[in-house]
């Protein structure tokens, strides 16, 4: 026999052998549910949410109870139960089974000692909780974010994206425009502000699918320069976001220097001189489609089954918030590389296809 030829193992032995990998060269974190409750301490930051929700007055249920049996569940507990649902993508009977087999998390969460709320009135709790709770979580995981050095604010890109209805019958939802390479989409758009170095939203707008994207540059902007004072120094956007207004309130107000495209042709060279050389930078705005991407396959971004703008919007916060909690746990454990990989920092995690 040729020195050269391959041997072949016994069949008959019966032994697996697996096929060559690529083997990653950094491990998983694995981390369960307690233990990113335990590292970001968001019992008490879910307390301090609904405190500050209940004193700005806005979709909490007054605390004086004068009928009724009283509350046994707080608004703090409901608020982490969703989180921690929209964060392995469970529904409402899935969390509840989950919390009534692991005690540990059920009193983590704030919930009494061997009492677990019922899936039917989860989901009304969440309900009248509104979106407005779930927004002030979002802000408040984002000046943690920009306090640990997470997020910069320095370099940021504005981009939207289309999400699709549940059903045509959605009241709030509408046409977007016809576009050659994704066609007509019925449903919302989620305008985003997000952090280049970072990949992670600052913040989010929403708006049926029919709006133009230039408008909402400027509160997303303003939001960002004022409130939490980000140090913003370049502006990225595509061609959707080009007009003189934009660029002259970019320069002036923000103080930014602006990458957005625009075509030659129309434009005199003296009034644009500054956006010359858009194309040796604009590459770097690929980064929101990338983060998009991510969102819709690993957080279900675009997978919505709700109905209305109220469950739409709170479903998109909600989504925005386990990013940023993902992204803020592999910092703190010191493996910030993981932060838009939630399969290798969340144990026991399942993405979106693999989960529905």
């Amino acid at each position: 026999m040729n020195d050269r030829t391959l041997s072949v193992g016994d069949p008959a032995s019966g032994d697996v052998v697996p096929p060559p990998r690529r083997q990653r060269q950094s491990p998983s974190l694995h981390l369960n549910a307690l233990d990113v409750v335990r590292i970001l301490g968001l019992l008490p930051l879910a307390i301090s949410i609904v405190a500050f929700a209940r004193v700005s007055r806005r979709r909490l249920p007054s605390p004086n109870r004068t009928r009724g049996h009283p509350m046994v569940y707080s608004d703090a507990s409901v608020l982490l139960i969703a989180l921690l649902a929209r964060l392995w993508h469970l529904s409402s009977r899935e969390v509840c089974l989950w919390l009534g087999k692991w005690p540990a998390l059920a009193l983590a969460c704030g919930l009494p000692a061997n009492r677990v709320i019922d899936p039917a009135h989860f989901t009304r709790r969440v309900r009248r909780l509104g979106p407005y709770p779930f927004w002030l979580l979002s802000l408040a995981l984002v000046w943690r974010g920009l306090g640990s050095g997470l997020l910069a604010g320095r370099d940021v890109v504005i981009d939207s994206s289309v999400l699709q209805a549940w059903s045509p019958g959605d009241p709030d939802a509408a046409w977007s425009f016809p576009s050659p390479f994704t066609g007509q989409s019925f449903g919302s758009k989620v305008h985003v502000l997000l952090d280049r170095a970072a990949c992670l939203p600052l913040f989010f707008l929403l708006s049926p699918a029919n709006r133009n994207d230039l408008p909402f540059a400027y509160p997303l902007l303003w939001f960002g320069r004022c409130v939490l004072a980000l140090p913003i120094h370049i502006v990225r956007a595509d061609g959707a976001y080009w007009g003189k207004e934009l660029v002259h309130f970019i320069v002036t107000v923000i103080g930014a220097h602006p990458i957005i495209p625009f075509n030659r042709k129309k434009q005199p060279l003296a009034r644009v001189r500054q956006l010359v050389y858009w194309p040796v930078s604009y590459l770097a705005r690929a980064v929101i489609e990338r983060f998009f991407a991510v969102a819709k396959r690993y957080y279900g971004l675009g997978t919505a089954d709700r109905l209305g703008w109220n469950a739409v919007l709170l479903q998109v916060t909600l989504t925005f918030c386990a990013i940023l909690i993902v992204a803020l746990v592999a910092h703190e454990v010191g493996r910030a590389d993981l932060r838009l990989s939630p399969t290798r920092v969340l144990a026991h995690y399942l993405p979106v296809e693999q989960a529905l």
